[in-house]
């Protein structure tokens, strides 16, 4: 008959057992250490040429791992030795030069502008409030035309146009006459006959040339008030031209609007005054700074997006509208504690970051807010200016987890406040004192009885919707806030 060999595996308790041991042992410092070949010897602390007391050697990696002496770790690595003074009670300490070989990185806790990065694509346009239009003051025919077609540049100051008006050479001839006369009365009908040559759009050096003794023009010139391109001819060479009618507009170029397409989940961190920062594919590494200087009141509903407006000036007009831009508008979110990213450890129950302490390394468990690119925002646990672990943090938390740091840590923190649910019927409401009295069922979690009791809420306008004999489903606090116990929140119940 064969005999079996049955080899019994550890039970769970069992390892559960073993794993206590070594916590315990590793806490409360006696000389037990796992050797390589999985024994536990028993072994007096040394000391090294300085006379620190050496507790054991260990290697980083694996920190649960101890050995009596020097040598090589389960993984081949040399050991270090562990020593008495390093077991500080506030936390781990690491000297510099171990410092170095785990490669531990430090950064300081700072505030920092947390505002969000709103990246979009915008294209260039003409901006509208440099469109002019270049009109007659007089009825008149265009003689002729300085520009052709559209798109033609036009200098400030130039005669795009030469318009004949009969009604103007009147008044020249008028006021040519007036000139020659000497009599008193003649000097105050000068005066108006030069005003009526102005307002029909004379310019005023052909004013002057005409009381220098120069015979009347037949026409007379229409001037460009500033530089652009021609968008549009109204009246061409031989047509009649009336009064206010445009000749040609014309339309800026000194500086142009960015529109960028903002999506709608991103408006409520875009602002007017907000900063922006323009590249353009066209000029690669250029890079134009602006402020958005209007949000336009609509949302395309095709593409859920919202225009933003920016202006850039133009010089040498190297912007041309239709152009592509990307555009980066900086955030306003305001100033927030921060730590790198990298630094905070998530063990699933708690966030937890290794700050430095009095020269010793002191898991600290830290609330965070929200991530923006390499930074996390830190609501509480730390203050700025202290010193954190960016990098290496994982072998110091589990040297603190050995040294039972995290449970005290974790023992130390406040419990929230215990919420109960529970079903009832509403009997009566008094809205002057936030108050609703209540008939519930019993709660099991408190020990209570079925009863008829008043309760705070915590909110008035959790009372709306709520009448007599409304059947509720509500939470309150277990612990009362003064003399009362308070609702957190409460709706009215199906019954399922």
């Amino acid at each position: 008959m064969k005999r079996l060999l049955v080899v019994r595996r550890p039970q769970r308790r069992e390892v559960l057992i073993a794993s206590a041991v070594l916590v315990a042992v590793a806490a409360s410092g006696v000389t037990g250490y796992m050797l390589a070949g999985g024994g536990v010897a028993e072994q007096s602390a040394s000391a090294d040429n300085s006379g620190r007391k050496i507790l054991y050697w260990y290697d980083p990696m694996i920190p649960a791992e101890r050995h009596p002496g020097p040598g090589k770790s389960s993984m081949g690595m040399e050991l270090i030795p562990k020593y008495a003074d390093e077991g500080a009670q506030g936390g781990v300490t690491v000297s510099p030069a171990m410092m170095q070989n785990l490669g531990m990185r430090l950064a300081r806790v700072e505030t920092r502008d947390l505002a969000p990065t709103v990246r979009s694509v915008g294209r260039i346009e003409f901006d509208e409030r440099l469109l002019y239009e270049v009109q007659t003051l007089t009825p008149g025919f265009v003689e002729s035309l300085a520009v052709r077609a559209e798109g033609e540049p036009v200098a400030a100051g130039r005669a795009v146009a030469q318009v004949y008006s009969p009604e103007l050479l009147a008044a020249q001839n008028e006021y040519k006459a007036l000139l020659q006369a000497r009599s008193v009365a003649s000097a105050s009908l000068r005066g108006a006959a030069r005003s009526r040559l102005r307002l029909l759009g004379m310019p005023e050096a052909m004013v002057r040339r005409l009381e220098r003794g120069g015979a009347p023009q037949r026409n007379y010139p229409v001037v460009a008030r500033a530089s652009g391109v021609v968008m549009k001819i109204g009246s061409r060479p031989g047509a009649q031209v009336s009064l206010g009618q445009s000749v040609v507009t014309i339309q800026g170029l000194s500086r142009v609007l960015v529109i960028a397409d903002v999506p709608e989940a991103s408006l409520a961190g875009v602002n007017r005054g907000q900063p922006a920062e323009i590249t353009f594919p066209a000029y690669p590494g250029e890079v134009r700074k602006g402020v958005v200087d209007y949000v336009f009141p609509s949302l395309d509903p095709q593409t859920r997006t919202a225009r933003v407006r920016i202006t850039l000036a133009n010089p040498g007009l190297r912007l041309k509208s239709g152009m592509f831009a990307n555009v980066t508008l900086q955030g306003t979110g305001g100033m927030a504690v921060v730590v790198p990213s990298e630094a905070v450890i998530d063990t699933g129950r708690r966030r937890v970051v290794i700050v430095r302490r009095d020269d010793a390394f002191i898991p600290a468990e830290v609330t965070i807010g929200r991530d923006v690119g390499e930074w996390t925002q830190i609501l509480a646990g730390v203050r700025p200016g202290e010193q954190v672990v960016a990098s290496g943090q994982f072998l110091i938390d589990s040297e603190a987890s050995l040294s039972g740091i995290v449970d005290r840590l974790a023992a130390n923190q406040p419990r929230p406040a215990q919420l109960v649910t529970t079903r009832g019927q509403v009997f009566s409401l008094n809205a002057d004192n936030n108050q609703v009295t209540i008939k519930h069922e019993a709660v099991p979690q408190l020990g209570w009885p079925a009863m008829t009791m008043t309760f705070k809420v915590e909110r008035p306008a959790m009372l709306r919707g709520l009448k007599r004999g409304a059947d509720v489903r509500f939470t309150f606090g277990a612990k009362p806030q003064g003399r009362d116990y308070v609702i957190k929140s409460v709706q009215l119940d199906g019954g399922q």
